[in-house]
């Protein structure tokens, strides 16, 4: 009989050292890596994507900031979002300024980016021809590389998705309609 318990004994010994050795190993185990499936809509270079839904007031707000540090006051103006995209400036002429106004109504392409096509422009109290005055101004002054003038088509191309962005952050026009206060946008986080 005591060669049973002995056996006994050591089996159940065996039992309970298998099982708290096999909760050690799951306990201390690395997690393992599931694999993240791909968003078509991410681009490749992008690992995160975070969709952003702004008002015509807050954009307009972040518009003008990015305007003041982008371009550091190079050129007087401001943009205001309303149910149309209004640019306000002013423009140095013969040692004085004068007021301009250019209104745009503004589309999100496919790609991403900004189309503004050109609707009025106004010079103090005169209405001018919309390609002169684009063509002067994109004469005139250097624009970043993300703002592609076409004067004879009266269209301005934001190129959103060329905008260096803060830490190498990629941005993309997913909705822009104004007139239903719709804008979203997409900010894709680098690998």
């Amino acid at each position: 009989m005591k060669n049973k318990w002995k056996w006994l004994f050591l089996g159940l010994l065996m039992l309970c050292i298998l099982t708290v050795g096999s909760i050690l190993f799951l306990l201390y185990r690395p997690v393992a890596d599931e694999p993240v499936l791909a968003n078509e809509t991410v681009p490749p270079e992008s690992q995160a994507e975070f969709q952003v839904t702004t008002t015509r007031e807050d954009l307009t707000i972040v518009a003008n900031r990015f305007i003041e540090e982008e371009l550091g006051g190079a050129i007087d103006y401001s943009v205001v979002f309303e149910d149309n995209v209004t640019l306000n400036g002013a423009i140095p002429i013969f040692n004085t300024n004068i007021d301009f106004q250019m209104t745009f109504e503004a589309n999100a392409l496919e790609n991403g980016n900004l189309l503004l096509t050109q609707e009025s422009l106004s010079l103090g109290a005169i209405d001018l021809p919309v390609a002169n005055v684009l063509k002067f101004i994109q004469d005139s002054y250097e624009f970043p590389e993300w703002v592609v003038m076409q004067p004879n088509e009266q269209q301005i191309i934001v190129q959103v998705t060329e905008i260096d962005v803060a830490q190498g952050l990629n941005v993309k026009t997913n909705r822009f309609d104004l007139e239903e206060n719709d804008i979203s946008f997409s900010i894709y986080v680098p690998r």
